[in-house]
Parts: structure tokens; C-alpha cells; sequence
């Protein structure tokens, strides 16, 4: 594998970061997962936008660069065709400080180099493909199965829930919870006992013709492919709904599905034990992930129209 480390593209085993690395101590950092598909990174610069604002949202700079161009050129080096790649932002290596050496008992030259050191950390940027979750041909058609997890989701009070940072212990831990239970993903409910989010995707849930899922006020990702999913579910003839919905709403949903970059449209067939037997082959999940693959093909072949 190749991956691209800080204007380099170097061999896997070559890539190299610093010890200490602020994304490494102390999960300081950012990231994107981008679709690969035939060969293009799709909705591209919807990633971009997001990592902006997250950029700005934890006050980390962003280097100027031509992100298509260098994307394009970790795909044709590792020759990957339907894949992911993820680009991970970090606030970079920075001098570790004793408390002793910042103090003034250190004297002003100490305080000085310790200034400089914060001023001169550089931010660390790497990009490497990876490939798409597993997922068999039954499970695509007729669904996965989701346990709730025991860890409640983060307020975004108190944590910087919109942004994809390198935090993702809590995500991690529903995802192994669930893995643990039998289940494909973890569904976290925020503080207040709400629907939030599964740990690796966003959850949608159709009643009565009428699309529901959690707002971004419940501390959810603002996900690429939810957004996508969002609008254009209206053109098939689905209302759209955001808001807060406890569990006992969503059990009594005719269908349920997961989004995310990775796994497109997924539905959803059972949450602990509870099933939704109105998603068929002919249901509304099967229309929006038709409508989602065409979406993709005409995103890839608008990449290879572009001059990158």
C-alpha cells in the first residue's frame, strides 16, 4: 500500500509520524472517509466543505492544497477501484513540556523556546485507501441486525459531536459492544434517552410514507450520505422529517436503514430482537438504494469529466 504523509507518497511501512504527534496523544486531529467508486473519489468536495468547518469548529489550520489532485494520485498509485480513503488531519508533533520547564522559575528563555515550540508544530496530514465494510449480497437485500448500546452519545454541549475528530472511543466501544452481541452496529441513544446514531453510520426509519431521522441537535454526524439521502428522498415521493424520537418510535417504523460513505444504503432488519416486516424487496429502502447507486455512477463518471 502507498500512502500519502505530509507532501510524500511513500510505501505503508516507510510512513512515519512522530511520537509526539498531538493526534496520537491526545486524538487531536480530524478525519474523512471519501467513496471510492471506479476509480474517483465521490462527493469529494462535500468532504472538503465538512472538514473546513470542523477545522474551524476545533480551531485547527487547514494547509491550503489541491485536495482532488492529491487524492486522485493515492488512488492511481494503490490502484484501487470501488474502495474508501481516509484522510486524517493532525495538530502535528509538538516539543512535550514539563510543567516545571513553562514556569517562570524556569526563566524567560524557557518560556520563550516553549512559545516557539507551540508556534512552529506543524500539522500532519495522511491519506491511504482501505477497503469497503464487508457486507454480504443477503445482508445488502434483506438487512443487519442493530443492538442498543449501553454508552449514551456524547452531548454536543459538551463535545464537538459535528466534527470528525481523532476522539472516537465512543464509537469504537458501541461497535465492539454490538460485534460482542451478534449485532452489525451499535445504536447510541444521546443523555436524554433519544434516538441518536449507530457508531459507524447514520440511522433513518420511514412510517406512513414520511422519512424520519434524528436532527443534528441530537449530537449525530451530519453525514455525507445522509444529506444525500435527505434530498433525494422527497423526489420519490417520501416526506422528510428531523427531530428527536425516542426508541419505543422508531420499534414501530415499517422500515429502518443505515447510511454512511462506506456502506451506502443499508437496511436494517432487527433491533434487539424487534423486526420491521414491512421492508421487502419492493420497499422504500429498495428505491432509495437504487436511486443512491445511479447517484454514485453519475458522480464518478462527473470526477473523470473534471480535469484534476
Amino acid at each position: 500500500m502507498w500512502v500519502y504523509l505530509n507532501d510524500r507518497i511513500v510505501q505503508a511501512e516507510r510512513a512515519r509520524i512522530s511520537v509526539f504527534d498531538r493526534g496520537f496523544l491526545y486524538g487531536d486531529g480530524l478525519f474523512e472517509t471519501v467513496r471510492i467508486h471506479d476509480g474517483r473519489p465521490v462527493w469529494l468536495d462535500r468532504h472538503l466543505e465538512r472538514l473546513a468547518r470542523s477545522c474551524r469548529q476545533i480551531r485547527l489550520p487547514l494547509p491550503e492544497k489541491q485536495w482532488p489532485v492529491i487524492f486522485q494520485k493515492v488512488i492511481d498509485k494503490n490502484r484501487v477501484d470501488d474502495a474508501l480513503i481516509r484522510l486524517t488531519v493532525s495538530r502535528g508533533p509538538g516539543t512535550p513540556q514539563t510543567r516545571e520547564s513553562a514556569t517562570p522559575a524556569a526563566g524567560a528563555g524557557a518560556i520563550l523556546r516553549s512559545a516557539q515550540d507551540r508556534l512552529q508544530s506543524t500539522t500532519t496530514i495522511v491519506l491511504f485507501p482501505r477497503p469497503l465494510p464487508h457486507v454480504t449480497p443477503s445482508q445488502r437485500r434483506k438487512g443487519v441486525k442493530l443492538a442498543l448500546a449501553t454508552g449514551r452519545r456524547p452531548s454536543p454541549r459538551s463535545y464537538p459531536a459535528q466534527a470528525k475528530t481523532l476522539n472516537y472511543l465512543h464509537n469504537l466501544l458501541a461497535k465492539r459492544e454490538a460485534e460482542e452481541r451478534g449485532a452489525f452496529e451499535g445504536l447510541m441513544l444521546t443523555t436524554g434517552g433519544h434516538v441518536a446514531e449507530c457508531s459507524m453510520s447514520n440511522l433513518f426509519f420511514i412510517r406512513d410514507k414520511t422519512l424520519y431521522t434524528p436532527s443534528l441537535a441530537c449530537g449525530v454526524l451530519p453525514g455525507i450520505t445522509r444529506g444525500v439521502v435527505l434530498k433525494v428522498a422527497p423526489t420519490l415521493g417520501l416526506q422528510t422529517r428531523e427531530g428527536r424520537y425516542r426508541p419505543e418510535v422508531l420499534y414501530e417504523a415499517d422500515e429502518c436503514f443505515l447510511t454512511s460513505s462506506g456502506l451506502g444504503i443499508l437496511p436494517v432488519h432487527t433491533i434487539d430482537g424487534r423486526s420491521f416486516p414491512k421492508q421487502t424487496a419492493r420497499s422504500w429502502v429498495a428505491v432509495l438504494q437504487t436511486r443512491y447507486e445511479h447517484l454514485l455512477r453519475a458522480q464518478s463518471r462527473s470526477c473523470r469529466g473534471r480535469s484534476l
